[in-house]
Parts: structure tokens; sequence; C-alpha cells
């Protein structure tokens, strides 16, 4: 890369490139250039000389040093003049340029072993070197990067969301027993009391109910003529979904058949006939509820329902109708879950 710079040529090149540059040399830059170098060989020295010639040729007051140091810091008179330092490194030339204020220098290498590397090539790039730094902006001149803006006074910083807190539900075992108490009323009467029992399986949106309920008291009605007491019993199989709107509430709705047994025993005035009698009959059956868990296994629950009896059971006195049961009738039930696993 250097065969085009002969020595007969190198010192004319130098001296154009110098000549176009020199107009603000004696304004902007400094008029000293302090060259140093850390060896002494015959080619290094003739480069030293005619980088010395060259740049007094422009009027430049031009100080040669040999240093054992290349690398220690310039003295304090010497940050205000250009310097150029030659080291011979690795089989290489390091030209190290500062320019006058500099803290940094601008670097420039020349291989030792490439072909017609001369005095007068190392020269040349010397004083280019120098060129460039001198083309380089001052650091006063340097366009500062732009600072990032400054954060928000913290009154005006929205507030940090908060990460909600997790809900954790209880898990709903998977086969519950529920016993409770139900009051069902029909069209006439007081409302009956009796118990319930049933087993419920399935999983946490949904089950299959097995169970029974029955009276604990007859269901009483009394004319002129006489009075009926009945009895009830309940066997049913529904099918219910249940949401859950809380970690430990949730909503269930079912629906299903059942088979009511009704056992009625009458208490006849003179002149009349009682009797004993017992019906069997189907039903369908319909109810809505909710239940809460305090832990896993144990909860509470409230539900209610309504009954329609297909063959309904009718209660006569004397001439008198009294009551159809179960067309339809309504219950409330109240009780415990208890989860078995």
């Amino acid at each position: 890369m250097f065969g085009a710079r002969h020595c007969c040529c190198a010192t004319a090149g130098l001296l154009a490139q110098l000549a176009f540059t020199a107009p603000g040399y004696g304004s902007d830059f400094s008029s000293t250039v302090i060259v140093s170098s850390n060896t002494s060989d015959a080619r290094l020295t003739r480069a030293l000389i005619l980088i010395r010639g060259e740049l007094s040729a422009l009027g430049l007051d031009v100080q040669v040093r040999v240093i054992d140091a290349p690398d220690a810091p310039p003295a304090v008179s010497e940050t205000s003049s250009e310097r150029v330092n030659l080291e011979v490194k690795e089989g290489a030339i390091v030209v190290r340029v500062f320019a006058a204020g500099a803290s940094a220098p601008l670097l420039e290498s020349v291989d030792l072993d490439g072909p017609e590397v001369t005095a007068e090539v190392i020269a040349v790039r010397t004083v280019e070197a120098l060129r460039a730094a001198r083309l380089l902006p001052s650091p006063d001149q340097r366009i500062p990067a732009p600072k990032p803006p400054a954060p928000p006074p913290p009154e005006e910083r929205p507030p940090a969301a908060r990460p909600a807190a997790p809900t954790f539900e209880r898990p709903i075992p998977t086969v519950q027993l529920a016993l409770g108490a139900t009051f069902v009323q029909n069209s006439r009467g007081l409302p009956q009391p009796g118990v319930r029992a049933a087993v419920q399986v399935g999983p946490r949106w949904g089950f299959v109910a097995l169970g029974a309920e029955s009276s604990l008291s007859d269901l009483s009605f009394e004319r002129t003529v006489g009075s009926a007491q009945v009895s009830r019993r309940t066997l049913f199989l529904q099918l219910g979904a249940r949401v859950r709107l809380h970690r430990a509430w949730e909503v269930s709705a079912r629906s299903g058949v059942s088979y009511i047994h009704y056992g009625a025993s009458g208490v006849a005035q003179p002149g009349y006939l009682d009797q004993d009698l017992e019906h069997d009959t189907g039903a369908a059956s319909l109810s809505v509820g909710g239940a809460y868990y305090f832990v896993r296994g144990f909860g509470v629950y409230l539900d209610f329902s309504g009954l329609l009896a297909f063959d309904a059971a009718r209660i006569r006195l004397g001439d008198e109708d009294v009551v159809t049961l179960d067309r339809p009738s309504f219950a409330l039930g109240a009780g415990v879950l208890l989860g078995a696993f």
C-alpha cells in the first residue's frame, strides 16, 4: 500500500497536504509541535528529521525528543502544545497525536516489515496523522451528548400498581354427606318439619345427589266430622351444577325425580267411618341454594326447593276435599356438608 509513495515524491506530497491546511494553523492551533520517540535507529532518525523539516518549513516550532517511557504523561507545560509520539512495538510504529488541550490521542500504525516502508513513508504517515488530528473538533466545540430527561417529581409519578393478591379456593370434596332439616309447606296446613340425608358425588362443577327425607311429625287436619294425620317419606335422585363465587362461597342448582310414600290415619266422629290408608307416587323436583365452606371437609348449606307430585294424594274429610298434597309443595332446607374425600 506504500509502493506509490517513493522517496523522490514523498516530500512533494507532504508539502502539498500541509500547504492545504496551513492557513488555519496560525489562528486556531498551537505553533509548537513536540515530536518524541522511544528509539533512535537509522530509519526512524531520518523520519524524525524529515518530520521536523517539513513542519519547520510551515513556520511551526518543532521540538524533537527521545524518551525512555513513551507512555508516561507529559509535563504540565506540554499540554498546551501539539504532541506527536512515535513508539516501536512488536514490529510496528504506533503514532500517537495529541491535539492541543486533548486528553485522548489519535492513533496511526505503520508496519515496519511492509514493502517499501522507508523513512519518507513514516514521515508522510506521521504528518497525515497530525493533519487529521487538527481537523477533529476541539473539546469545547463538540456537541455534548443529550442528557436523559429528569424523572418527574415524586408527586407527579403515577402510583405503581400493586399486584392483586392471589385468591386460593378451598377445593370441594369429591364425595359429600349432606345432613339437615327441612320444612315442607303445602297449600294448606302448617309447615311439616322433617330430616334429610343425601350423598353428593361429583367434581367441583357438578354432582349427583341420592338421598331421603322423612317427616318428624304428622301433618294434621281437623273438621267437625273427624281428623286426619299424614306422614310423608321421600327418596330422591338429582343432578346438580355448582359455581364458586368466592374462595369459600358457592351457589348450586339441581333437579331430578322423587318417590313419595304417604301414610294417613283418621279419627271419625260418630256416624262416620275412619280409615288408615297409604299412597305412593312419583314427583319432579327443582332446587336452588348455596353453601359456605369453613374448611375443605366442612361447610353449611341452605336451599329452597319445589316439588310436583304426578299422582297427588287428596285428603277428604266427610264431603270436603281438605288438601291435595304436593301439588305443588315448597320446602326450605338447611344443614351441614361433610367431605369424605
